[in-house]
């Protein structure tokens, strides 16, 4: 799902309906009042007020009257209660206005009623919501130059989130709205509290008309959010990849960052999982999934190029930390038991985000990998924890858990990336931390065609990883990510390809020797 919206959350209260429940009467003329409103009984309007009904008298959250008439778009009775002095300004428990509800509605005509009968233009709600705000984010550009003919703030911010009405307009796509805000002199470099600027807003929806108007009233294709977020790796990030070439058009640094990430990253691969924190900062989860679509498959390598022709550095590094398994990998890295044999990924390359992503698809071209390396990308340079891009591309960190399947899924992009890595001179046996090898990461995933390429061209088919176990052993049956998986026919496999069975101890066996150990340290014969 794609991200959408403004990160705005829109805090609009109407007016309660009074629910009057009892005689064919209401209690008093206040009530009978509401409920002539409710149903629009013009000419039960008139008798009350001719008979005194109070035109102020609130319901329980302070709605009014006037408040309920304008909710129902009934300019005839709003006129009447206007005659008969109701409070325009008059608002409930929440700060609603007539005036905002009439926004909300998008009812040209009520607010100029409203602003006729003096209605406060900049009246806000207890979450600092204007009528300039709703207007912008509804799309009524008539309202909108009435509410700035009448001296609306044009850069009223909200209490908690900081955004501007700009901002709104911006992220609801509202081009019209956005040239009147810019010509009445909007800030259009202003940030939220999370650190969007308008110019944010449009990359992430991917507005370019948007976009042109607010670098043409002096906004920089370079200009960041105050967290250093650059318009054009948010941009990819996001799915834009037409907005993407066009700030790189327009300027754009061609290595700017979000979160550690750069524009070359995002390009790459998919780069959620470093960009965890930057995400849960905006409310969205960033372990399980936070709709990032990134770009599709056929536009990374068009982009990749575009980036790289404006100069974009082919081996930067992500300079955020994170694991496959977030806290569980940071802690004891590749080492911990229960993860996929990698451990604090910060220091990835471009090349090893591509290679990653390549193991399970996620809409990857592999082709990005020999773009990459045509341009002098390192394929020696690793993460954090050792972790090199073969490793990667092979199934290193990818947790994999089908019960009673006998090897993994077919993955023709790894297949692919693996090749191209190894053909471009990758080593086969290189280790990370842990021990873990290009092997022990296609043993994990069950990717036989993997397994067997890797082995043809010399990888060390018995090497051990740091508690022993060898390829064999892995797809015998190992703990993934909490899970015990078994590969039978991979096993089988690695064996014909002359794996010596006798290294190592079975994954059952060791499960069972964990047990035995935690056992005897909790009677106390254990450190």
């Amino acid at each position: 799902m794609r991200i959408r919206g403004s990160f705005t959350s829109v805090l609009l209260t109407l007016p309660a309906v009074a629910v009057l429940v009892g005689a064919a009467h209401a209690a008093t003329p206040s009530q009978a009042l509401f409920e002539a409103i409710g149903r629009q009984d013009r000419a039960a309007v008139r008798t009350l007020l001719k008979s005194g009904a109070d035109v102020n008298t609130p319901l329980g959250d302070g709605s009014t009257p006037l408040a309920w008439a304008v909710h129902k778009g009934d300019s005839e009775i709003v006129n009447l209660l206007l005659q008969a002095r109701a409070d325009v300004n008059a608002s409930d428990d929440h700060g609603v206005t007539p005036l905002s509800l009439a926004c909300e509605n998008a009812d040209a005509g009520l607010v100029d009623t409203l602003l006729a009968a003096r209605a406060n233009v900049n009246a806000a709600h207890g979450n600092g919501v204007t009528p300039l705000m709703i207007a912008s984010r509804t799309g009524s550009a008539p309202i909108v130059r009435a509410l700035l003919a009448r001296g609306a703030n044009v850069d009223a911010r909200t209490v908690k989130s900081q955004q501007t009405p700009l901002m709104w307009a911006v992220g609801e796509r509202r081009v019209d709205i956005v040239k009147l805000l810019i010509d009445a002199k909007a800030d259009v470099k202003a940030a939220s509290s999370i650190a969007f600027t308008p110019l944010l807003f449009a990359a992430r929806n991917g507005d370019i008309d948007s976009a042109k108007l607010l670098l043409a009233a002096g906004a920089s294709p370079n200009d960041a959010g105050s967290d250093g977020t650059h318009p054009l790796p948010l941009a990819i990030v996001s799915g834009q990849a037409a907005v993407a070439h066009f700030l790189l058009e327009q300027g754009a640094n061609a290595d700017g960052r979000i979160f550690g990430v750069t524009a070359l990253h995002a390009a790459s691969g998919s780069v959620e999982m470093w960009l965890r924190e930057w995400l849960r900062v905006r409310g969205i989860d960033g372990v399980f999934g936070s709709g990032l679509l990134a770009v599709a498959r056929a536009e990374r390598v068009p982009l990749v190029k575009a980036l790289l022709a404006k100069g974009a550095d082919v081996n930067a590094r992500i300079t955020t930390s994170t694991g496959v398994q977030g806290w569980l990998t940071i802690k004891k890295g590749a080492f911990e038991p229960f993860s996929v044999g990698t451990g604090d990924l910060k220091g990835a390359t471009p090349l090893w985000v591509a290679a990653f992503s390549s193991n399970r698809g996620f809409g990857m071209d592999p082709q990005v990998l020999k773009v990459l390396l045509d341009a002098g990308a390192d394929h020696r340079l690793a993460t954090a924890d050792g972790t090199t891009p073969l490793m990667a591309a092979a199934g290193l960190g990818q947790s994999t858990f089908s019960p009673g399947k006998p090897r993994g899924d077919r993955s023709m992009s790894a297949e692919e990336a693996v090749k191209i890595l190894v053909e471009g001179g990758a080593d086969l046996n290189a280790v990370n931390e842990a021990k873990f090898t290009a092997l022990h990461g296609a043993a994990f995933r069950g990717l036989n065609e993997v397994i067997e390429y890797l082995v043809q061209k010399g990888a060390n088919i018995n090497a051990q990883d740091f508690q022993g176990r060898t390829a064999f052993r892995m797809a015998e049956g190992a703990k993934q990510s909490f899970q015990f998986q078994e590969w039978t026919e991979t096993a089988a496999f690695i064996k014909t390809l002359g794996a010596d069975t006798t290294l190592g101890m079975s994954g059952r066996d060791q499960l069972r020797q964990e047990e035995r150990d935690a056992q005897k340290k909790a009677a106390g014969g254990g450190n």
